[in-house]
Protein backbone atom coordinates (compact mmCIF):
# COMPACT_ATOMS: atom_id res chain seq x y z
CA UNK A 1 0.00 0.00 0.00
CA UNK A 2 1.52 3.29 -0.67
CA UNK A 3 1.80 5.49 1.69
CA UNK A 4 0.10 8.27 1.72
CA UNK A 5 1.23 10.87 5.03
CA UNK A 6 4.25 12.40 3.31
CA UNK A 7 5.91 12.84 7.21
CA UNK A 8 6.76 8.63 6.63
CA UNK A 9 6.82 8.28 3.02
CA UNK A 10 10.05 10.13 3.13
CA UNK A 11 11.38 9.09 6.37
CA UNK A 12 15.46 8.31 5.88
CA UNK A 13 16.46 4.63 5.07
CA UNK A 14 20.07 5.64 6.05
CA UNK A 15 21.81 7.51 8.10
CA UNK A 16 23.57 9.42 5.51
CA UNK A 17 19.73 10.90 4.82
CA UNK A 18 18.68 12.91 7.86
CA UNK A 19 19.33 16.09 7.61
CA UNK A 20 21.29 17.44 11.19
CA UNK A 21 23.38 19.96 12.22
CA UNK A 22 26.88 19.35 10.49
CA UNK A 23 28.89 18.79 13.65
CA UNK A 24 26.18 15.97 15.18
CA UNK A 25 25.68 14.29 11.82
CA UNK A 26 29.10 13.74 11.91
CA UNK A 27 29.35 12.15 15.20
CA UNK A 28 26.64 10.05 14.86
CA UNK A 29 27.10 8.77 11.37
CA UNK A 30 31.24 7.53 13.24
CA UNK A 31 28.66 5.74 15.32
CA UNK A 32 26.63 3.81 12.79
CA UNK A 33 30.15 2.59 11.53
CA UNK A 34 31.45 1.03 14.75
CA UNK A 35 30.61 -2.50 15.72
CA UNK A 36 29.44 -1.40 19.36
CA UNK A 37 28.26 1.96 20.16
CA UNK A 38 27.63 3.96 24.02
CA UNK A 39 23.87 3.82 25.68
CA UNK A 40 22.79 6.96 24.57
CA UNK A 41 20.01 9.17 25.56
CA UNK A 42 18.67 11.04 22.35
CA UNK A 43 16.32 14.08 23.72
CA UNK A 44 14.95 16.83 22.52
CA UNK A 45 11.71 18.63 20.92
CA UNK A 46 8.99 16.22 19.08
CA UNK A 47 9.94 15.81 14.95
CA UNK A 48 13.60 16.25 14.96
CA UNK A 49 14.94 12.85 14.30
CA UNK A 50 15.45 11.14 17.16
CA UNK A 51 13.49 7.88 16.58
CA UNK A 52 14.50 7.80 12.96
CA UNK A 53 17.95 7.93 14.21
CA UNK A 54 17.88 5.36 16.72
CA UNK A 55 16.55 3.27 14.14
CA UNK A 56 19.25 3.43 11.43
CA UNK A 57 22.04 2.90 14.13
CA UNK A 58 21.89 -1.02 13.30
CA UNK A 59 18.38 -1.57 10.82
CA UNK A 60 19.15 -4.74 10.64
CA UNK A 61 19.11 -5.57 14.18
CA UNK A 62 16.67 -3.69 16.31
CA UNK A 63 14.26 -3.87 18.57
CA UNK A 64 12.05 -1.51 18.92
CA UNK A 65 9.64 -0.49 21.93
CA UNK A 66 7.09 1.71 22.40
CA UNK A 67 7.44 3.15 25.68
CA UNK A 68 3.80 5.15 25.41
CA UNK A 69 2.55 2.10 25.13
CA UNK A 70 4.44 -0.56 26.72
CA UNK A 71 6.24 0.86 29.97
CA UNK A 72 5.61 -1.44 32.65
CA UNK A 73 7.90 -3.80 34.77
CA UNK A 74 7.32 -6.53 32.84
CA UNK A 75 7.88 -5.27 29.52
CA UNK A 76 11.77 -5.07 31.28
CA UNK A 77 11.37 -8.56 32.24
CA UNK A 78 10.45 -9.70 28.60
CA UNK A 79 13.22 -7.55 27.42
CA UNK A 80 15.72 -9.24 29.83
CA UNK A 81 14.51 -12.92 28.46
CA UNK A 82 14.98 -11.79 25.10
CA UNK A 83 18.12 -10.11 24.71
CA UNK A 84 19.84 -12.23 27.08
CA UNK A 85 21.00 -14.47 24.25
CA UNK A 86 23.43 -13.61 21.61
CA UNK A 87 21.87 -13.18 17.91
CA UNK A 88 21.66 -15.77 14.94
CA UNK A 89 24.71 -14.02 13.48
CA UNK A 90 26.78 -12.81 16.67
CA UNK A 91 26.43 -9.52 15.81
CA UNK A 92 25.22 -6.92 18.60
CA UNK A 93 21.50 -6.07 19.09
CA UNK A 94 20.05 -1.93 19.35
CA UNK A 95 17.84 -2.03 21.86
CA UNK A 96 15.54 1.12 21.09
CA UNK A 97 13.23 2.44 23.83
CA UNK A 98 11.09 5.18 22.05
CA UNK A 99 9.88 7.97 24.28
CA UNK A 100 11.19 6.08 27.48
CA UNK A 101 9.94 9.21 29.52
CA UNK A 102 6.87 6.78 29.72
CA UNK A 103 8.52 4.41 31.60
CA UNK A 104 6.67 4.18 34.72
CA UNK A 105 9.16 4.27 38.45
CA UNK A 106 9.10 0.21 38.92
CA UNK A 107 10.40 -0.15 34.73
CA UNK A 108 13.06 2.76 35.28
CA UNK A 109 14.44 0.83 38.52
CA UNK A 110 14.02 -2.51 37.27
CA UNK A 111 16.08 -1.34 34.09
CA UNK A 112 19.20 -0.26 35.34
CA UNK A 113 20.38 -3.42 36.42
CA UNK A 114 19.07 -5.39 32.87
CA UNK A 115 21.00 -2.85 30.76
CA UNK A 116 24.14 -3.12 32.78
CA UNK A 117 23.98 -6.79 32.53
CA UNK A 118 22.81 -7.06 28.67
CA UNK A 119 25.17 -4.19 27.36
CA UNK A 120 28.08 -7.30 26.98
CA UNK A 121 25.70 -8.10 23.79
CA UNK A 122 22.93 -5.22 23.41
CA UNK A 123 23.46 -1.22 22.61
CA UNK A 124 20.65 0.75 24.11
CA UNK A 125 19.28 3.75 22.93
CA UNK A 126 16.75 6.03 24.42
CA UNK A 127 14.33 8.68 23.01
CA UNK A 128 12.53 11.78 25.28
CA UNK A 129 11.00 14.98 25.12
CA UNK A 130 11.01 14.92 28.68
CA UNK A 131 14.58 13.65 29.90
CA UNK A 132 13.81 14.83 33.29
CA UNK A 133 11.18 12.55 33.46
CA UNK A 134 13.85 9.57 33.87
CA UNK A 135 15.15 9.41 36.70
CA UNK A 136 18.93 10.33 37.61
CA UNK A 137 20.03 6.85 38.62
CA UNK A 138 19.48 6.05 34.68
CA UNK A 139 20.25 8.74 33.24
CA UNK A 140 23.90 8.29 34.32
CA UNK A 141 23.67 4.92 32.29
CA UNK A 142 23.52 6.60 28.93
CA UNK A 143 25.30 9.07 27.05
CA UNK A 144 22.96 12.12 26.70
CA UNK A 145 22.72 13.94 23.04
CA UNK A 146 20.21 17.01 22.74
CA UNK A 147 18.19 17.00 19.96
CA UNK A 148 17.30 20.58 20.55
CA UNK A 149 18.74 22.25 17.44
CA UNK A 150 19.67 26.26 17.88
CA UNK A 151 19.73 28.68 14.95
CA UNK A 152 21.47 26.74 12.08
CA UNK A 153 21.59 28.60 8.54
CA UNK A 154 23.07 25.95 7.27
CA UNK A 155 20.64 23.41 8.56
CA UNK A 156 18.18 25.47 7.61
CA UNK A 157 19.09 25.82 3.97
CA UNK A 158 19.56 21.81 3.14
CA UNK A 159 16.32 21.21 5.38
CA UNK A 160 14.65 24.00 2.88
CA UNK A 161 16.52 22.09 -0.25
CA UNK A 162 14.53 19.20 1.32
CA UNK A 163 11.37 20.37 0.96
CA UNK A 164 11.88 21.65 -2.33
CA UNK A 165 12.76 18.03 -3.65
CA UNK A 166 9.94 16.26 -2.21
CA UNK A 167 7.20 19.33 -3.59
CA UNK A 168 9.22 18.36 -6.89
CA UNK A 169 9.46 14.83 -6.70
CA UNK A 170 5.25 14.85 -5.57
CA UNK A 171 4.69 16.56 -8.85
CA UNK A 172 4.41 20.52 -7.69
CA UNK A 173 6.92 22.11 -10.20
CA UNK A 174 5.22 25.45 -9.49
CA UNK A 175 6.01 25.36 -5.50
CA UNK A 176 7.46 28.72 -4.70
CA UNK A 177 10.80 29.41 -3.04
CA UNK A 178 8.66 32.22 -0.71
CA UNK A 179 6.30 29.31 0.67
CA UNK A 180 9.06 26.46 1.23
CA UNK A 181 10.82 29.11 3.31
CA UNK A 182 8.10 29.93 5.49
CA UNK A 183 7.59 26.56 6.43
CA UNK A 184 11.17 25.80 7.63
CA UNK A 185 10.77 29.25 9.16
CA UNK A 186 7.60 28.88 10.90
CA UNK A 187 8.26 25.11 12.14
CA UNK A 188 12.09 25.07 12.41
CA UNK A 189 13.31 22.39 14.15
CA UNK A 190 10.31 19.97 14.06
CA UNK A 191 10.90 18.31 10.25
CA UNK A 192 7.82 16.40 11.14
CA UNK A 193 5.78 19.44 11.03
CA UNK A 194 6.98 20.68 8.09
CA UNK A 195 6.67 17.93 5.79
CA UNK A 196 2.86 17.86 7.26
CA UNK A 197 2.87 21.29 6.79
CA UNK A 198 4.24 20.83 3.23
CA UNK A 199 1.78 18.12 2.45
CA UNK A 200 -1.29 19.88 3.78
CA UNK A 201 -1.00 23.60 1.86
CA UNK A 202 0.28 22.07 -1.86
CA UNK A 203 -2.60 19.44 -1.37
CA UNK A 204 -5.40 21.42 -0.28
CA UNK A 205 -4.08 24.84 -0.33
Amino acid sequence: MTEIDWSQKYRPFSIEDVILPKVLGTKLKKLVNQSAGLSLLFFGKPGCGKTTVGRLINPNNTLFINCTADNSINMVRELERKCSSVTLDGSRRVVLLDEADYLSKDAQAALRGVVESLSVTNDFVMTANEPWKLSDAIRSRFFSVCFDFDEDKELKTDLKARLWNIAHEEGYTEVADDQIFEIVEYSYPDVRKMLKSLQFQLQFG
